[in-house]
């Protein structure tokens, strides 16, 4: 009864915050601060069985700030050396610890998901409450690497991948693991980190270009930086992510779209297949990202160009300029 009562809170505020989204003047961070309110803790305790307690799931998930689950304090605690860098991308967060001079260092890197339950086939499966828990070592057992997956009852999951030297790195992820859960719980709301960085992508749903289009259905596949939905016969898949900059020019062809810039690529599994981007937002800070910058992309891929531009189309309202 609780979860139910829960989800219709979230859902109602979810309906409010997609009906603001129509009004292309609205700014997408201003939409997004009209997220709904963070869920209690039990709201993770219970399955999600209906669509739209499924999507309800999903937009809590991306509310919550992947970086405030292993926060720098704790990250320091590990004895794994100095904090190198703390890095992000739209649902995942990575660390590299170790003191300077160091032949090699420590890797923690952790994101959100959704996932069916877990059917291990290797690894040691445990529970922590309602909470499932997969932790699998590295290649050939190698105690140096070792991800560790921990699924809620509704569907939300975190992974963590850890590879420490001279540390058995399956300890240390489930040294971690109780307390990620508990943060998880209190559902820290995107910025709780002072490493997160803000953009326009960041719990941005997906899926709420469907409120600008007419008779659209729905799939069976949930995730978070992706919406896969039915439309004029077609399958389209909306894609938010950080991209490379130079990438979008060196794969695709500059269109225009209204008056927003566009590129056009194809699929390199079936060149038949249109795949249009764009860039909805600045460069993210210089030592943000790991590796090289990265800019907010949106992207929309379907059957056809028609169905592809249309979607495009309405996608860009979100982010006006």
């Amino acid at each position: 009864m609780m979860m139910n009562r829960t989800l219709a809170l979230v859902t109602a505020v979810s309906l409010a915050v997609v009906g603001c989204g129509d009004d292309t003047g609205t700014r997408a961070d201003e939409t997004r601060s009209q997220a709904a309110p963070a869920p209690p803790p039990e709201f993770w305790s219970a399955p999600a069985d209906t669509p739209q307690q499924q999507a309800d799931v999903a937009q809590a998930t991306r509310e919550i700030d992947v970086c405030a689950l292993l926060p720098r304090e704790t990250l320091g605690d590990l004895d794994l050396g100095d904090i190198r860098s703390v890095t992000v991308g739209l649902d995942s967060c990575r660390a590299v610890l170790g003191d300077a001079g160091a032949g090699e260092v420590g890797t923690l890197t952790w994101h959100t998901t959704l996932l069916p339950t877990l059917t291990p086939s290797r690894g040691i499966s445990k529970q922590l409450g309602d909470v499932s828990v997969l932790l699998v070592p590295g290649r050939d057992n190698d105690p140096r690497a070792c991800g560790a997956t921990a699924r809620f009852p509704v569907g939300a999951a975190f992974y963590l991948s850890i590879a420490v030297p001279d540390r058995d790195s399956c300890a240390v992820a489930d040294s971690l693991l109780p307390g990620m859960i508990e943060r998880w719980r209190q559902s820290p709301a995107q910025g709780t980190s002072p490493d997160t960085v803000d953009t326009v992508l960041l719990g941005a749903d997906p899926c709420a270009v469907r409120a600008k289009l007419a008779d659209t259905t729905d799939t069976d596949q949930r995730r978070l930086t992706q919406c896969l939905f039915g439309y004029r016969n077609e399958t389209v898949t909306v894609g938010y992510e950080y991209r490379v900059p130079d990438q979008l020019r060196a794969r695709g062809t500059e269109e225009k779209i209204g008056d927003r810039t566009v590129f056009r690529s194809t699929s390199l599994y079936d060149s038949s297949i249109p795949i249009y981007s764009a860039v909805v937002g600045p460069e993210l800070p210089s030592g943000s990202t790991a590796f090289v910058p990265r800019i907010p992309v949106v992207e929309v891929t379907s059957a056809t160009d028609d169905v592809a531009r249309q979607v495009m189309s309405e996608v860009l309202t979100l982010f006006p300029r």
